[in-house]
């Protein structure tokens, strides 16, 4: 009982207080790159304590496993995971509980997977079939005529994915601010961006419904649009990026901002993005922050599977020992 507590109280806490604190935290606009693989090791770290905790309530099938791993005494082991508080019935429940978890995420996950895989497919087609190639030398940029300026990409296999630009967006940039553009979303489908929105996306509609991980899937598109501006600002300037930004966001008739299965420039908290790009100095990861924030994600995922093995590991090599059995 020890153990799935401690397993259920990791995961509230990580989908709590830690998720909110990381949500206000400063540090996390200056290092995105690094807080986004922090917010995925907490969402992780969370889905192991709760199917953890499943798992052990189920006791039997942990219990044999940690006895032929350990080659542990199995009424020591039954002892530590078990013991006196299993009530009838709740081996059933807990193995109920986590099929039918483990079937809703599943379910979940296809139908956002396919939903935003046609809605890319459509994207791509018009892209394609109405849009004539940019400027320069990359096959993968279409210009789209279209009144109100847009600029997102639409990610694919290799050699399928594709940057549009609209003839408003082009008529408006000026070739600087246009060449930024394009690499902050050169950006977004070099650093995955895409798949990482759809797991926030994911793990967000599955465990958010209990007031876990609320903020995830907001935080990962922000920071994935920050992450963007600091690799293209890094090739054409912060005041470059936060001038096209500006320009994007306030000209009249500006598109929707992220049409389905894309992911755009003008993505969230652009006043944010802005304000950042023009008033931040360029933050450069060193060393000890790398650590920190290795650490930090590293614990985030270690600490579900230390609590749910410490029994059978302090009881490891115990199955011959006089006196049990």
């Amino acid at each position: 009982m020890l153990v799935i507590t401690g397993l259920l109280a990791h995961a509230l806490l990580i989908g709590g207080p830690v998720t909110r604190a990381l949500a206000g935290a400063s540090w996390v606009s200056r290092h995105p790159q690094a807080a986004l693989r922090l917010w995925h090791s907490c969402a992780l770290g969370l889905l192991a304590s709760v199917s953890g905790a499943l798992v052990l309530a189920a006791h039997d099938l942990w219990e044999h496993g940690m006895v032929w791993l350990f080659h542990a005494d199995k009424p020591l082991i039954h002892a530590a995971y078990g013991g006196a508080w299993q009530a009838r019935g709740i081996t059933e429940a807990a193995l109920l509980a986590l099929l039918l978890g483990m079937t809703g995420l599943s379910w979940t996950a296809a139908r956002r997977s396919l939903r935003v895989r046609r809605a890319r497919d459509r994207h791509r087609l018009t892209a394609d079939a109405q849009g004539s190639h940019g400027r320069g030398d990359d096959p993968a940029v279409r210009v789209l005529a279209h009144a109100a300026p847009a600029a997102f990409c639409i990610p694919g296999p290799p050699g399928r994915s594709r940057i549009v630009v609209t003839t408003a967006a082009q008529d408006l940039l000026s070739p600087e601010e246009l060449a930024a553009t394009l690499e902050h979303e050169r950006a977004h489908l070099r650093l995955r961006h895409h798949r990482a929105i759809l797991t926030a996306d994911v793990l967000t509609a599955a465990l958010g419904w209990m007031g876990l991980l609320r903020p995830y899937a907001h935080q990962v598109r922000r920071l994935a649009e920050m992450a963007a501006d600091d690799q293209a600002a890094r090739k054409h300037g912060r005041r470059t990026v936060a001038s096209a930004l500006l320009e994007m966001c306030t000209a009249p008739g500006t598109a929707d901002p992220a049409p389905p299965g894309a992911v755009a420039m003008t993505g969230p908290d652009p006043a944010e993005r802005i304000r950042r790009l023009i008033s931040a100095p360029p933050a450069v990861p060193g060393r000890l922050s790398r650590a920190l924030t290795g650490t930090a994600a590293a614990v985030a995922l270690a600490v579900p599977v230390l609590v749910a093995m410490a029994p059978a590991v302090l009881l490891a090599n115990t199955a011959h020992l006089p006196g049990t059995g």
